[in-house]
């Protein structure tokens, strides 16, 4: 932190703010553990643990919206969207579904999953009423 988000003041490397005395330690330990978060993060994406890894990312976000935080989350989003649309392209319903399910906690952020969300289950609505009128045919 290079100024105190207080007075503004110039901070070197202090706990206190030299010019207003106000206690910054519990701010810089959360931009510390924010920082921390989005290592983890990271870590859990390229160990292939998506789960993990956003539930790391929002509570990095949660602490401190950094841009490398921001960044890591809308990639993402991209990755999750390309995901799902590779799997509503093979007729893959229920996996794109259980995809959206686990980017459940990015959804608030992206209108493209939001419509995303709501296509797979308009799909998925239509699909069991075909198997249905299908089993009633029979």
């Amino acid at each position: 932190m290079e100024r105190c988000p207080c007075c503004n003041a110039r901070l070197k490397e202090a706990l206190v703010c030299p010019r207003c005395q106000a206690n910054l330690s519990a701010v810089i330990g959360a931009q510390q553990a924010a920082e921390q978060h989005l290592a983890k993060a990271i870590q859990y994406w390229a160990k292939s643990d998506k789960e993990q890894s956003i539930r790391a990312l929002v509570l990095s976000l949660s602490l401190k919206k950094t841009q490398v935080a921001m960044l890591f989350r809308d990639f993402l989003i991209q990755k999750y969207y390309q995901e799902v649309v590779q799997l509503l392209e093979k007729k893959q319903l229920l996996s794109a579904n259980q995809s959206l399910y686990h980017a459940r906690k990015l959804i608030s952020y992206s209108p493209k999953l939001q419509k995303l969300q709501a296509f797979t289950g308009y799909l998925l609505v239509k699909y069991h009423e075909r198997v249905q009128a299908d089993s009633k045919a029979d």
